[in-house]
């Protein structure tokens, strides 16, 4: 299903593109708390990034930090030679690995300061972003921040509904995007999105010694955490 999942995304890049550079997502905001986070810390930052696609949208956020290395996980192998480039330009060591981001997290053998992770997770279904939850904190330094970025449905609502809303969402706020360009976003989200709500997924955070340190939810569909490994 991942295999499939990462071919429409990169079939459909250009369309993910005018999304950010819309901010329908809120990927500024996003971003400048990000940095905020970033800013945190003093130190040389190893750095996960899973889901990290081009790298684009946090390459701002690492050329404002002192960057020991970084590592990104993306299915696609097509937007990870756009990371690749970018990151190479931006001088950043770094190690770029194509897979399902489960295993490639089961697989890992670094410590990091700081996981991050932007609309990724939500692809997997609970059981699996439980696992990978898990893995996440054995992967990072003690003080380390994890910076969990998501799409998450209300505990009120089921699947069906929450899809629905989302289309809905849409519909109403993405008015710079055509029909032929909201499509295959409609046919991602209902194949691919599989959410879970915010108390369920802190629940699960929390079980492996994350501790909420900080949220921003912008809308009702997207949010981040921050939280840190105690």
């Amino acid at each position: 299903m991942q295999i499939n999942s990462a071919q429409v995304f990169s079939d459909n890049w250009v369309i993910y593109q005018k999304i950010i550079e819309h901010n329908y997502m809120h990927h500024a905001e996003l971003a400048e708390l990000t940095s905020k986070i970033f800013a945190g810390f003093h130190k040389p930052l190893h750095i996960l990034d899973i889901g990290c696609g081009d790298a684009e949208a946090l390459l701002p956020v690492l050329k404002k930090s002192v960057i020991a290395d970084y590592t990104g996980y993306d299915l696609s192998a097509p937007v990870l030679q756009l990371a690749e480039a970018n990151l190479k330009n931006a001088k950043i060591d770094h190690v770029l690995r194509q897979g399902d981001m489960l295993e490639l997290i089961l697989q890992e053998e670094k410590l990091f300061d700081i996981i991050h992770t932007s609309f990724a997770i939500h692809h997997l279904h609970d059981d699996d972003k439980k696992e990978l939850l898990q893995a996440c904190s054995k992967r990072l330094v003690i003080g380390g921040t994890m910076i969990y970025t998501d799409t998450f449905r209300s505990p009120s609502i089921d699947r069906e509904t929450y899809i629905q809303n989302y289309f809905s969402f849409i519909n109403s706020d993405w008015a710079l995007l055509s029909e032929i360009e909201r499509q295959p976003i409609f046919d991602h989200v209902s194949e691919y999105d599989f959410p879970s709500t915010k108390d369920e997924t802190i629940e699960w955070l929390q079980n492996n010694g994350l501790k909420l340190v900080n949220s921003y939810e912008p809308d009702p569909f997207h949010l981040l955490l921050e939280l840190r490994l105690q």
